[in-house]
């Protein structure tokens, strides 16, 4: 089921052309990535999928279905308190119900806030402002969930943690996220939107013939990863490593790692 089409459809604000002559359609069930240099429009083709930019030109089709929204940039001065505030957007897309404030609990839970739940949002820094608006994204149980740069600001565990939420969505969930993480593209994407100049200029599938496992690991010797096959790694910060491996060799890959002292922080896999 096709849950957006456009037909040469552009948008203007205030003279300057945002999107021009946007042709695709997204079905339902699809994880899709926008990328393209700073500037290029690929929050500005978010935005209009979801809605949240109409057309100003072209045709438009936009199924009515519930969407979860998680902008770049978290707006500034929210005097609500962080669990005040999910309860209200929580009431506000009318999905309150009486295991609701134990799913605010679990989430900050495993994006490690809960110690700023009693916190105005004005008060906290960046990367927790961030991890709220994912939350109250996932709150809504959302059809279409839209993700802008969604791993900016986040610390390490909380990145690992988007991903197995996101993994774990189910697989009729659309998600469609900008980003310049080729990690996040190559774990979770099945399609590859490319914009510049606020047109689309490639529009490519990923091979997810062959299945691939992501190894989230902890290791304090960067050394012992020469020694480990792998499709590729990459290092998210200071100790945490992402090792893309292939699933019929990752249970031997898993047992090597931890003989060479890692810890094993999740384990996702992809393909199809």
């Amino acid at each position: 089921m096709k849950i957006f089409e456009a037909n040469k459809a552009s948008k203007k604000i205030e003279g300057k052309m945002l999107l021009k002559d946007v042709s695709i359609s997204i079905s339902q069930g699809e994880k899709v990535a926008i990328t393209g240099k700073n500037g290029s429009g690929k929050s500005s083709l978010l935005k209009f999928i979801g809605g949240i930019f109409t057309e100003t030109d072209g045709q438009v089709k936009r199924n009515q279905i519930n969407i979860g929204y998680v902008p770049e940039h978290f707006p500034e001065n929210i005097r609500f308190k962080i669990q005040d505030y999910l309860m209200l957007t929580g009431k506000m897309s009318s999905n309150v119900d009486e295991g609701f404030l134990k799913r605010i609990e679990k989430y900050a839970k495993l994006f490690a806030i809960t110690e700023f739940l009693n916190t105005p949002l004005k008060n906290c820094s960046k990367g927790t402002k961030q991890k709220a608006g994912i939350i109250q994204a996932l709150l809504k149980k959302p059809n279409l969930l839209l993700l802008d740069e969604p791993l900016t600001g986040l610390d390490d565990k909380a990145k690992i943690e988007l991903l197995n939420q996101l993994n774990s969505l189910k697989r009729d969930v659309t998600v469609v996220f900008t980003t310049h993480d080729s990690l996040l593209i190559e774990s979770f994407a099945g399609r590859i939107l490319t914009v510049e100049s606020g047109r689309i200029i490639s529009d490519s599938t990923t091979n997810k013939k062959e299945k691939v496992r992501i190894i989230k690991a902890k290791t304090l010797n960067r050394v012992i990863l020469a020694e480990i096959p792998s499709i590729r790694y990459e290092f998210v910060g200071e100790d945490f490593v992402e090792i893309i491996v292939s699933a019929n060799e990752s249970d031997q890959i898993l047992s090597m790692l931890l003989e060479r002292g890692c810890s094993i922080i999740g384990l996702i896999e992809r393909g199809e």
